[in-house]
């Protein structure tokens, strides 16, 4: 008897993936008909040589959740001929039911069912080198945020123990006097000052430490790769060099952005609103966001307020308008934001102007 092999030739193979460390789980339609969930192993491989046997011949695209796995799957699969979108969780589509009885087949169900109806859109996918430069990027900024829990865990201590700082440090800018009065403290045990010794050499340690990732995060944006951007971006008023740093190595392509709006949408600095009909409802800053960017550049608009004529005068007239002061500076940030772009592109340094 002739065994009879199922051809999917010019047929489409939708899988959604509910990827965890231990195991994936996968919901696969054919078109928009279900199909099944299947288990199995956390692997790439073992993902395409299934669908290569049970669906031979038919085109293959898969989507997972963007998160901890970050973008090697999607690398992977790529490799394999597999088309691979990493997806927002937010922008995937779920009722109410699938909030209440949550699994990772219905997970992995939903995401299928959304993808073979052309309801997904993929996240950006950094190349190899830029994501391998914003990893050490972030992690000065680990760094420079454990140095500062230390520093407060100290005054802490202090203040546990009823000690208060002299009044030449009572903004203590942690200077070798500084480090020399807390080791130079007093206490009844011994115990109390070892305490407090390793919580400065804690600190002492993670001063090095951001001094020396510092170094590295200088040296590599004046690489060839970087250098130029760099200090055009560096010309705009208020943008610092760990700023600057930062935008390179996490947006990477400005022209992968059609416009402003959508470069502004990715940052953040854009109010949420519920608008219908005649009636316009804008609220507070939205919830998607970039997180350290968006930060970056309103800390970045104090500056540039302050340096920069025509910001200086154009938040002043947002006060004038009745605008408080944190809304104001938002709206310098996105101007702030709109002149990075013009200097990216442009590839020419920002001059200082009082002309709006």
């Amino acid at each position: 008897m002739t065994k009879i092999t199922a051809n999917f030739e010019n047929q489409t193979i939708y899988v959604g993936l509910d990827v965890h460390k231990r195991s994936w789980n996968a919901g696969i339609f054919l078109g928009d008909m279900f199909v099944k969930n299947i288990h199995q192993q956390p692997s790439p491989e073992v993902l395409y040589h299934y669908l290569t046997k049970q669906f031979p011949g038919a085109s293959y695209q898969c989507a997972y959740e963007s998160g901890k796995f970050g973008y090697w799957i999607q690398r992977q699969l790529s490799e394999l001929g597999i088309t691979c979108l990493v997806v927002n969780p937010a922008d995937i589509p779920s009722s109410h039911k699938d909030e209440v009885y949550k699994t990772d087949s219905r997970d992995s169900r939903g995401i299928g069912q959304a993808l073979a109806k052309g309801q997904l859109r993929g996240i950006y996918i950094p190349p190899l080198h830029q994501e391998a430069d914003r990893t050490l990027v972030r992690q000065r900024k680990k760094i420079w945020r454990d140095l500062v829990r230390c520093k407060n865990r100290v005054k802490g201590f202090l203040d546990y123990n009823g000690i208060n700082l002299p009044e030449k440090f009572d903004n203590p800018n942690w200077s070798r006097n500084f480090i020399t009065w807390l080791l130079s403290l007093a206490f009844p045990f011994e115990s109390t000052s070892r305490t407090l010794l390793y919580q400065v050499r804690e600190v002492e340690l993670l001063r090095k430490e951001l001094l020396a990732i510092s170094n590295d995060i200088r040296k590599l944006m004046r690489s060839a790769q970087y250098k130029k951007l760099y200090y055009l971006l560096r010309s705009v008023t208020g943008i610092g060099p760990l700023t600057a740093a930062s935008l390179l190595t996490e947006i990477g392509d400005m022209r992968r952005f059609p416009n402003f709006y959508h470069l502004n949408s990715f940052i953040g600095l854009m109010p949420m609103e519920h608008s219908s009909g005649e009636k316009q409802m804008r609220f507070n800053l939205t919830v998607r966001k970039h997180r350290q960017l968006r930060s970056d550049l309103i800390e970045c608009a104090w500056a540039a307020k302050r340096n920069d004529p025509a910001l200086a005068l154009y938040y002043s007239e947002q006060i004038s308008r009745g605008i408080n002061g944190k809304k104001a500076i938002v709206k310098v940030a996105r101007k702030l934001l709109s002149r990075i772009r013009y200097v990216w592109l442009t590839e020419q340094p920002y001059k200082t102007s009082i002309v709006k």
